[in-house]
């Protein structure tokens, strides 16, 4: 039986999202200051682009090396992914949305040598940002805050305030009234979350 993959849309959504949020996670440690320029030299694909970029525009004041290093970042890595992607249908020649899903394999993907710079960025945000002491420190105070806010819900729904919201989720079953207030956790922002938390509540942590 032919293995099913993703189609065209779901296979370059899912390679798009890890081109964007590398660059951007990268670009936002460096705003933030967690991340250096001299520390992603320890990453060969962005030491290059950096060498790259400050070779043709020496003494190019931080900030527009930086944009610039970034946009050459998602260009490099969106041309890989298009030139391995012509390469595969070359190979598979699919006539057919069914003729990619049933290929057996994923059409839309990284080369190898982009498949290694892609774990080695992983690595590096993981290592610099994702696990920075601040960075958890924030997380933490941002899982108490849902977690209040869930269970608070839970006890009573009219706590929400939206009646439209919270009608009769007092006479659903535990799971389908835990479905309603996760749904409705899920579309507060950060600001909403944090007034609805001291609305309840004695404290509410800070998200910083």
């Amino acid at each position: 039986m032919p293995v099913t993959i993703y189609g065209w849309e779901s296979q370059a959504a899912a390679i798009a999202d890890d081109i964007a949020y590398n660059t951007h996670d990268i670009d936002d440690g460096l705003r933030s200051g967690l991340i250096t320029l001299e520390m992603l030299e320890e990453l060969p694909l962005i030491a290059g682009l950096l060498t790259e970029v400050r070779d043709r525009y020496p003494g190019l004041e931080e900030p527009r090396l930086i944009h610039e290093v970034m946009r050459r970042q998602i260009t490099r890595m969106v041309e890989d992914v298009i030139g391995v992607t012509q390469a595969n249908i070359q190979t598979i020649k699919p006539q057919s949305a069914d003729d990619v899903r049933h290929a057996g394999r994923t059409m839309a993907h990284f080369s190898e040598e982009f498949v290694e710079a892609d774990r080695q960025i992983k690595a590096f945000l993981y290592r610099h940002l994702y696990r920075h002491p601040d960075v958890m420190r924030v997380r933490a105070s941002a899982t108490r805050i849902v977690r209040d806010l869930f269970a608070a819900f839970m006890a009573e729904p009219s706590a929400m305030g939206d009646k439209h919201r919270h009608k009769g989720i007092e006479d659903l079953a535990v799971d389908m009234r835990a479905r309603k207030v996760r749904d409705y956790l899920a579309g507060m922002t950060d600001t909403y979350a944090i007034e609805a938390h001291r609305r309840l509540f004695d404290h509410t942590p800070e998200l910083r």
